[in-house]
């Protein structure tokens, strides 16, 4: 960092005393714009960088995120980054919709990446909240043989940590 704009930013309270970035104190509203078009290239920067602020203790920014999965609800690559950027916000409205997601959205060829997602992200949450679910949806005769044991192969993954 140039140390001539030090001074400068001494008092914006989202730098740090060490000149770092503070993302529970950044303003909401620059990631926020960010979202608003998802063929834009920074609407999946906009959507990590609400996660980190999330995973900071921005509950605000958790819940944009929550919004904008409903919201893009039609278009799974869209809101397949969204999931993404949900994995730090470890609220259980949080892990309840992404739980959501995996009766919501049927499975197939088309969907399987979206899916997966999906999955990748509920592992990644603690496993104290996620490793019962993903037990339930193993015997549950709703999904289909394969997905049954990849929710099993997860609930061990999960155990395993």
């Amino acid at each position: 960092m140039n140390p001539k704009r030090l001074p400068d930013l001494a008092n914006v309270p989202w730098i740090t005393a060490r000149g770092t970035l503070d993302p529970a104190k950044f303003p909401i509203e620059v990631p926020i714009r960010q979202c608003l078009d998802p063929s834009s290239e920074d609407f999946g920067h906009g959507c990590r960088f609400l996660g980190s602020m999330a995973s900071h203790g921005r509950v605000d920014a958790g819940i944009f995120l929550l919004g904008l999965l409903r919201y893009y609800e039609d278009d799974l690559a869209v809101i397949a980054t969204v999931v993404e950027s949900l994995g730090d916000f470890h609220d259980p409205r949080c892990i309840n919709a992404l739980f959501a997601e995996l009766r919501r959205v049927p499975s197939s060829n088309r969907t399987r990446t979206y899916l997966n997602v999906v999955i990748r992200t509920l592992a990644r949450l603690p496993g104290a909240l996620v490793q019962e679910r993903f037990w339930q949806l193993a015997e549950d005769s709703f999904f289909s043989g394969r997905m049954r044991a990849k929710f099993a192969a997860v609930a061990e993954d999960v155990t395993r940590r």
